[in-house]
């Protein structure tokens, strides 16, 4: 059952004499997958659930970089680069992940073509995205950020997922600035009657002025 999951999600499938290598661990929401600092043991496969990937800075700020769901992939960068866990992976809801052993990755998979393209195209993902935020937060303005993240949201692409949130805490994490001043945004909008705000639900009430604000930029 956990190879035909597994394959559902990431079009691989496992030679057989590795699959009683192979494990399923669940984690609880707040409950650390892999933590910064820590041994790398093997790569990590989310099957079901969302966690997030936070990043302690030497200020003591933790920022947090994303939320992943699946397809997700977990200590390839650690195994290929040889260094310790980069970044904290936190469940955000239950996760199942199943976990590829670094021994069978360094005596079989390793020489696989076909397991090391998948590992490249999630790879690529974390480089695409992680560059894309990194630009928007270095040039544009809160307000920009903001609009922008919300006009992002709205889009069509699907490649919005990594910042899909509705807590205002983490969104201003996101976009590199605090609640404080978020919410200082937000009331400006609304009295401007550009949004109307519900406990935690914002609606857009001009989408022409939200898109004028975030200057045609986008977290894709």
């Amino acid at each position: 059952m956990t190879q035909k999951r597994f394959h559902s999600i990431y079009h691989y499938t496992f030679p057989k004499d590795l699959i009683p290598t192979l494990s399923v661990k669940s984690f609880q929401p707040e409950e650390f997958i892999l933590e910064a600092g820590e041994q790398i043991d093997g790569i990590y496969f989310l099957l079901s659930g969302k966690y997030m990937v936070t990043s302690l800075e030497v200020t003591g700020k933790e920022l947090l970089l994303r939320y992943c769901q699946r397809p997700a992939i977990m200590g390839d960068i650690e195994i290929f680069t040889d260094c310790l866990i980069e970044s904290n992976c936190i469940a955000v809801e239950p996760c199942d992940v199943l976990i590829v052993p670094l021994e069978s990755y360094a005596t079989n998979l390793k020489f696989d073509s076909e397991f090391n393209q998948l590992l490249l195209k999630d790879l690529a993902y974390k480089l695409r995205t992680c560059t894309i935020s990194s630009r928007v937060n270095a040039l544009s303005s809160v307000g920009g950020r903001l609009a922008a993240y919300l006009c992002t949201l709205e889009s069509p692409t699907g490649l919005n997922q990594y910042i899909q949130t509705n807590s205002l805490d983490d969104i201003a994490l996101l976009i590199g600035t605090t609640k404080r001043h978020l919410n200082r945004i937000l009331k400006d909008w609304k009295e401007k009657e550009l949004i109307k705000q519900e406990g935690k639900t914002i609606q857009i009430l001009n989408w022409k002025k939200i898109k004028e604000i975030s200057e045609d930029v986008r977290f894709e």
